[in-house]
């Protein structure tokens, strides 16, 4: 199994885990992994695009150059360019003029996703005022693995190729 697949299935057992009082730690750990599979998913299929097979381990450190906090600007603009208002900088016109509008449904649902459960991993993981329910846990947990289903959907389309390059490169393409 893949690294993503592995955390998704470990933030499904995070969220189960204790039966009757779960503790804070697993629900957090439930709801930061179900991010991190999310990530790990792009930035996997990303590598697979972008890197050869050889040398060897290539793929590993295309992987490693991959950015939070960028790949969250590239999402967040993506959403708020989906329409593809020919006046929306959201997108910046060098990718922009890559992609065809209006986006798929499943690649605005996966953009969503992947901005939603990055906020609410940085809550998870650092607001420790904040009290997760089991409930909440397993909500992230199926959001992200709904978001899963979006991408296999989508993934083989140009607009997903742009997508997982603009994720590594797109700030690099403005200048």
């Amino acid at each position: 199994m893949a690294l993503h697949d592995d955390l998704l299935e470990q933030a499904w057992h995070l969220a189960k885990r204790e039966r009757r009082r779960p503790r804070q730690a697993s629900l957090r750990r439930a709801i930061s992994d179900a991010y991190y599979a999310l990530f790990h998913l792009l930035v996997a299929d990303a590598a697979r695009l972008l890197a050869p097979a050889q040398p060897a381990g290539m793929k590993n450190v295309v992987g490693r150059a991959f950015d939070h906090g960028q790949m969250r600007t590239v999402c967040a603009g993506f959403l708020q360019g989906s329409a593809g208002q020919h006046g929306n900088k959201s997108i910046p016109s060098p990718t922009r003029a890559l992609l065809t509008f209006p986006f798929d449904p499943a690649l605005v649902r996966v953009l969503a996703a992947f901005v939603r459960l990055q906020a609410t991993r940085h809550l998870a993981d650092y607001d420790l005022a904040e009290k997760w329910t089991r409930l909440e846990a397993e909500y992230h947990v199926l959001f992200a693995r709904s978001a899963f289903a979006d991408w296999e959907r989508f993934r083989t389309t140009p607009n997903a190729t742009v997508f997982l390059t603009a994720l590594l490169l797109q700030r690099h393409w403005a200048r």
